[in-house]
């Protein structure tokens, strides 16, 4: 079984990821932080995407598959300069929003999980819109979208409830564009 957050980090290795995780951008709501991701929070991760509630982010996955996908949307902030946060409430992590471009992409991303604890209370709604806000007016990106399994209608409700216009498909899932050149 792949242990991932259970291999010893060094000293130097640790202060190395603290001080890269500082230098990432921070956004706070009024009951929200939404934080650079930490390697204890992949056990969140892990918990939704090995689970049926990963069901539309290509899962359940497989632990290792899970690991490899929440690494890769780490380093992106290495890549892109933007990436997953975690998101707190009252500092236990409920889940994860993220602005993210991976390969076949036609727009930069925004993509949300939660947990279930972290379902119901308009938790989903608060995080992603700061990364909106932090998206086009830090990141000034010329567009953003969320991609959305026809079936999922929680997160079609979410992006329809954050101002977001459905604007096609692509890979057989609706393209829900919040702003961007083809409007």
């Amino acid at each position: 079984m792949l242990r991932p957050t259970h291999i010893p980090v060094t000293p130097r290795g640790y202060e190395q990821a603290f001080f890269t995780s500082a230098t990432l951008p921070v956004l706070t709501t009024e009951r929200l932080s939404v934080r650079a991701p930490n390697l204890d929070d992949f056990e969140v991760y892990a918990s939704i995407a090995c689970s049926e509630r990963g069901q539309h982010l290509g899962g359940p996955k497989a632990r290792a598959e899970a690991w490899a996908d929440y690494a890769q949307m780490c380093a992106t902030w290495v890549l892109r300069g933007h990436g997953i946060w975690t998101v707190t409430s009252d500092s236990v992590p409920i889940g994860f929003v993220r602005i993210g471009t991976e390969p076949g992409d036609e727009a930069h991303e925004l993509g949300f999980m939660f947990t279930e604890a972290g379902e119901g209370h308009g938790y989903a709604h608060e995080a992603s819109q700061a990364a909106l806000l932090h998206a086009r007016d830090t990141l000034h990106l010329p567009e953003l979208v969320s991609y959305i399994h026809a079936s999922n209608t929680r997160a079609i409700a979410l992006a329809e409830r954050l101002g977001a216009k459905h604007r096609g498909t692509l890979n057989g899932n609706r393209i829900y564009r919040y702003w961007g050149p083809r409007g």
